[in-house]
């Protein structure tokens, strides 16, 4: 027992899930970003970067707030491949970050 709860203390959350999904191609401009954790996490930066690396202003404030799902408005988007860049902090204090692509292809 003792292990296991040493082990699962280190443990850290991941992203379980995102709108727009991971590698998903949407054809309706997005309205926000969803991220869902494993367990609550205070969201500590977000970015969006289109496939030129430029930086789209989201506007986020951090906030002290633990969480599992974190929603981040969107401005209007044009038609690209989008990285989302993110960086967490769980209750332990620990820092844990990662990226995801989605596209944004709208219909014509």
């Amino acid at each position: 027992a003792i292990i296991f709860s040493t082990t699962s203390a280190f443990a850290h959350t991941s992203l379980q899930s995102a709108t727009p999904a991971v590698n998903a191609t949407v054809t309706a401009q997005p309205t926000k970003l969803v991220l869902n954790f494993g367990e609550p996490v205070m969201l500590m930066n977000i970015k969006l970067v289109d496939t030129q690396q430029k930086n789209i202003d989201l506007n986020y404030k951090v906030t002290s707030d633990l969480q599992m799902a974190h929603t981040v408005a969107l401005p209007a988007l044009p038609d690209s491949t989008y990285t989302v860049i993110w960086t967490t902090m769980g209750k332990d204090g620990h820092n844990m970050s990662g990226k995801y692509n989605f596209t944004l292809k709208q219909a014509q």
